[in-house]
C-alpha cells in the first residue's frame, strides 16, 4: 500500500513538473516575440520569388501540412526534389490528432541547416504585414504562415509575389490531387512558383483565422539558408 502511495506521488510530481515546463515554454516563446518588426521599404522589390517547379508540388497526407511545408522550404532553398514523407515521420511536437505545433516546424528546419526567424506579425497592421512579407521575400527568404482553411488550422508556404498584380505565389499542400498522380497536387501557377496564387486580402483573411488553443495568432516563420 505504501509503495502504491509513493508511486502515485511520483506520478503527480512528474505531471506537475511537465505542466510547469510547458508553461515556461509558452512564456519563453511569447517573451521572445515581444518586439515590433521594423519594415525597410527600400529593401522591397516589385517582384521577387524563389523557383519552385511543378514536380515539387507534393500533396500532403492527413494532418501533415506542417512537415510538408517544412519539406517545401528545404526543396526550394536547397533545390533538391526531396519527398515529404520522411519529414512527416520525423517531425516532433505533434498533438494526438497529428496537428504539428510551430515548434516542430522550427526544430525540423534547423535540423536541415535552415535559419529561422519569428517576427511578431501581430503587432503590425494588415498592410504592414503584407509589406514585411514582401521585404523577406525580396531578400530571398521564404515564409510559412498558419491560417485557417475549411475550418481547420493549416500551414502554407509563401514563395514569392508580384506587387504590380497583387499576387502571392503559394505552395499549399492541400491543393486538390493531380488527376495523373494522386500524391501530387494540381498546379494553377504554370511557370510561376508554387501551386496557387492569392491576393493580399485573401492571404490576410486566411492568416487571420490561424492559431492553436489561443496561441500563435498571426504566426509567421521566416526561413533562409
Amino acid at each position: 500500500m505504501e509503495k502504491e502511495i509513493v508511486i502515485i506521488k511520483k506520478n503527480k510530481f512528474w505531471i506537475r513538473l511537465s505542466g510547469v515546463g510547458i508553461l515556461l515554454l509558452f512564456v519563453y516563446s511569447f517573451l521572445s516575440l515581444g518586439v515590433k518588426p521594423k519594415i525597410d521599404t527600400t529593401a522591397i522589390k516589385e517582384i521577387a520569388f524563389i523557383d519552385y517547379p511543378v514536380e515539387f508540388n507534393y500533396r500532403q497526407t492527413k494532418n501533415d501540412c506542417g512537415p510538408f511545408s517544412v519539406a517545401a522550404v528545404v526543396r526550394a532553398l536547397a533545390g533538391k526534389n526531396i519527398s515529404a514523407a520522411s519529414f512527416a515521420q520525423e517531425i516532433g511536437w505533434r498533438l494526438p490528432n497529428k496537428y504539428t505545433l510551430p515548434w516542430g516546424l522550427e526544430s525540423q528546419l534547423k535540423a536541415h541547416d535552415i535559419s529561422v526567424e519569428k517576427p511578431n506579425f501581430r503587432f503590425l497592421a494588415d498592410n504592414e504585414k503584407v509589406m514585411l512579407i514582401q521585404q523577406y521575400l525580396s531578400l530571398g527568404k521564404l515564409i510559412i504562415i498558419l491560417g485557417e482553411r475549411d475550418n481547420y488550422e493549416h500551414y502554407i508556404t509563401i514563395l514569392g509575389f508580384d506587387s504590380n498584380k497583387d499576387q502571392y505565389y503559394i505552395y499549399d499542400s492541400l491543393q486538390s490531387s493531380s488527376p495523373e498522380q494522386k500524391d501530387m497536387t494540381i498546379d494553377e501557377n504554370a511557370a510561376l512558383p508554387g501551386n496557387k496564387t492569392m491576393k493580399s486580402q485573401e492571404l490576410i483573411d486566411f492568416w487571420r483565422g490561424g492559431g492553436i488553443y489561443g496561441f500563435w495568432r498571426w504566426y509567421g516563420l521566416v526561413a533562409s539558408l
